[in-house]
């Protein structure tokens, strides 16, 4: 089931950033380069997206809201989101 659930939100995944597109974090202060904090913020949003698949389609509900609550500020630091009016 796992693995079919990691399927599904692999399938469900629109964005082409992968993890080798971003410098490793090693703890000490990086650039604030906007453009590199924009790729970061975007690999977040695309890996917690994914990760709420899969904890809801395991039944982790409350795990998967949280995910998706991850997402949603990824993508607002990404400047991707946009709020309603």
């Amino acid at each position: 089931m796992v693995a079919l659930a990691f399927k599904k939100s692999a399938e469900l995944s629109h964005n082409d950033i992968e993890p080798s597109d971003i410098a490793a974090i090693n703890g000490t202060p990086k650039t604030s380069d906007r453009s590199d904090r924009e790729d970061v913020a975007m690999y977040l949003a695309q890996i917690t997206g994914e990760l709420a698949v899969l904890a809801r389609s395991a039944q982790y509900d409350l795990l998967g809201y949280f995910l998706e609550m991850a997402r949603i500020e990824a993508k607002g630091h990404a400047g991707t989101f946009k709020a309603p009016n």
